[in-house]
């Protein structure tokens, strides 16, 4: 007696699209210039510097602004030449205010046309006391000069204390089917 054995089911098998990512931007401020080599920093009455704040993330970039005085400060990297792809950048922060006063943080990416700079994507970021992860999904339409950007500021009459750490620009996954969705194989015997 002769068995057989046919698949009659799907069987498919997928790779980590995150594996295949292109990373533009990688950094957890950990080596001791600042700002990192790629990266530029403003400030208007308050600075721009490196904090180390313990495990799990020893150091990060740290804006504060001088007192109750107000000020803004924006730590963005140098243009990046970066193919038409959908993006996502990731990171964790805290971003916190006195009391009084209104305080914003943001991350924002932009395309240079021409000698200017053009928005892209923007996201204001939520108050948190302690260190939450974010992530920001962008399209670049086209070829170009693109640049990431963290700005906080903060009115006359409050103070701003805003931190960023492990920045990572990539590639944005494609979401992917998980093989469980496709069904099983199946096995018959006859």
């Amino acid at each position: 007696m002769l068995k057989t054995f046919r698949v009659v089911g799907t069987l498919a098998l997928f790779y980590s699209a995150a594996a295949f990512a292109a990373v533009i931007v990688e950094e957890d401020f950990e080596g001791a210039g600042f700002p990192p080599n790629g990266w530029e920093r403003t400030q208007t009455r308050g600075i721009w510097t490196r904090e180390h704040v313990g495990e799990p993330y020893n150091w990060c970039a740290y804006f504060y602004s001088y007192g109750l005085a107000g000020g803004s400060g924006v730590l963005r990297t140098t243009g990046r030449q970066t193919p038409a792809d959908d993006y996502r950048v990731s990171f964790v922060y805290s971003y916190r205010k006195s009391a009084s006063g209104v305080t914003t943080a943001y991350v924002r990416v932009q395309r240079q046309v021409g000698t200017s700079w053009q928005l892209v994507a923007a996201q204001l970021l939520p108050i948190s006391g302690s260190f939450r992860p974010f992530s920001l999904g962008f399209v670049a339409g086209s070829e170009g000069t693109y640049r990431l950007l963290f700005e906080a500021e903060a009115e006359v009459a409050a103070a701003v204390y805003f931190r960023v750490d492990n920045v990572l620009w990539q590639t944005a996954p494609s979401s992917g089917v998980a093989p469980a969705s496709l069904g099983g194989v199946k096995a018959l015997y006859y």
